[in-house]
């Protein structure tokens, strides 16, 4: 294998507490590479602005990746997103245009800017709320997708 190959692009998705929006988009989006087998491509993680230390992925949160029959680590810890996050990775997306805003890099952008709109926090609502959540970030998947493999050409050739 050429050392090329191994060049990874890190997305990390972001909201505010790291319990909803985030992880389910994490989790979501890894589902998404894998059904196209571009998983080896990249490395997707996700974080909040205000994450709570300990704090878990919601009941809804766990229920609604469930029905979906997306793979998932329900007791995952929050992660608070950090300066050195901002740094590392390839490309960051923000749930709203303040999360992308406050993540503080050229390599932020917000699911407004991929698909018109921006994600709701479905916190504290139904089942139901959240699985709208999930089908309204899906449909920024294969923007996330384009804009990933362009940061993975860029990195593939500085790599050479």
């Amino acid at each position: 294998m050429a050392q090329n190959d191994k060049v990874k692009v890190k997305i990390i998705f972001v909201c505010t507490g790291n319990t909803c929006r985030s992880p389910m988009a994490e989790f979501l989006f890894k589902a998404y590479l894998k059904e196209r087998k571009r998983a080896g491509d990249f490395t997707v993680t996700s974080a909040g602005l205000e994450a709570g230390k300990g704090d878990v992925m919601t009941r809804q949160a766990d229920e609604a990746l469930t029905a979906l029959g997306v793979k998932h680590t329900p007791d995952r810890k929050a992660r608070v997103f950090t300066v050195q996050m901002s740094l590392e990775n390839d490309l960051i997306i923000g749930m709203t245009d303040e999360h992308a805003m406050r993540c503080d890099s050229d390599n932020a952008v917000s699911f407004r800017e991929l698909i018109g709109s921006q994600i709701a926090d479905p916190y504290g609502r139904s089942t139901q709320a959240y699985l709208d959540c999930a089908a309204q970030m899906s449909e920024a998947f294969d923007a996330i997708l384009a804009l990933a493999d362009k940061k993975l050409l860029e990195k593939r050739a500085q790599d050479d």
